[in-house]
């Protein structure tokens, strides 16, 4: 069965209504949502798993992200590419190995034409059990 890892971002004041929405829109996979507050923004993300459906919407600010659990790392495809040809001279490298301990506990996002590493710190789990 195929998964998508999503990250929807929030404020503290306002995840609870997002929340609300995640349950009426998605069908949660894991039955576990992370969230996880970033630094320095303070900014909230929530992170789950939807098993996609043919017409799944992403609801608003979210998207789908790879996780590393090793390092419990967050990723964009994208983001990583540009991190990659950072760390490699400007070379894009599918083989590169990154040293993901250098990202734990961290997402890496796009930002403009380059990228951004946020630090994440554990808010709540919530067990759908």
């Amino acid at each position: 069965m195929r998964t998508q890892l999503l990250c929807t971002f929030t404020t503290e004041s306002q995840f609870e209504e997002r929340l609300e929405t995640i349950y009426d829109s998605y069908e949660i996979f894991s039955r576990k949502i992370f969230i996880l507050k970033l630094q320095p923004s303070k900014e909230l993300v929530i992170s789950y798993n939807i098993i996609p459906s043919g017409n799944t919407k992403f609801i608003s600010n979210t998207i789908m992200v790879h996780r590393k659990k090793e390092t419990n790392t967050m990723y964009t495809i994208n983001a990583l590419n540009r991190l990659i040809k950072k760390l490699n001279n400007g070379l894009m490298d599918k083989s590169y190995s990154v040293h993901w301990n250098d990202y734990r506990n961290s997402i890496i996002l796009t930002d403009g034409d380059s990228y951004k590493i946020l630090k994440t710190t554990l808010f709540r789990i919530i067990d759908l059990n």
